[in-house]
């Protein structure tokens, strides 16, 4: 059971992970939108480690009522909401929602799969942001920096893939590509190390 849990907690962030590298080698393999669709997961995961700040603050403030403290919650949510609807209409589309909760389901799978008491909790839902925070961080820097190849993401690829405007990321999305698939490797990575400590646990001390 404690091997499962680990197993649950990484997925989300595996799949998403290997699926941004399959983009990357063939970026018409999920449809005509794949690559924009990577593209914006940055985006919106930037909303997601912005929130999850919050949200863990709100969610153990347990000095105000749990009733006040749904509230905060409900309205920092349609806060984000806004801007995901945003995408939806710049898009013209519904499959920016779709992205998004798939990213949330990547967030909390993990807190399910290995769940502990509140003290616990509370201490690792901010270790949990705080390395989600440097985890993006550096997939942001490395896809600016970093010299990534080009794979199937070809100039003679880029205009077909409907992005508009202009940057790093719209003119050479691999970029982006490669940052995503990067960060939630990280994420995958990270999440199994913690869960391994909780699986383990700590070690006997000496009598």
């Amino acid at each position: 059971p404690r091997t499962l849990g680990r197993v649950l907690a990484v997925l989300p962030d595996l799949v998403t992970a290997l699926a941004c590298v399959v983009v990357w080698v063939a970026p018409f393999a999920f449809g005509a939108n794949a690559v924009k669709t990577v593209v914006l997961m940055m985006l919106m995961e930037f909303l997601l480690v912005h929130g999850t700040g919050f949200f863990t603050v709100f969610a153990f403030m347990d000095n105000i009522g749990k009733s006040r403290r749904l509230l905060m919650m409900g309205g920092l949510l349609l806060f984000y909401a806004v801007f995901v609807g945003a995408f939806a209409s710049i898009f013209d589309a519904l499959w920016p929602v779709w992205v998004f909760l798939w990213l949330v389901v990547g967030k909390v799978a993990w807190i399910f799969a290995t769940p502990r008491d509140r003290a616990a909790e509370r201490d690792r839902q901010i270790t949990a942001w705080a390395a989600s925070v440097v985890a993006y961080l550096a997939a942001v820097f490395a896809s600016v920096i970093v010299p990534w190849p080009e794979l199937g993401i070809t100039a003679d690829v880029v205009p077909r893939l409907g992005l508009s405007g202009s940057g790093e990321w719209i003119e050479h999305p691999q970029r982006a590509v490669a940052g995503m698939a990067l960060y939630y490797a990280l994420c995958a990575w990270w999440k199994w190390l913690t869960t391994k400590t909780a699986a383990t646990g700590p070690a006997p001390q000496p009598t």
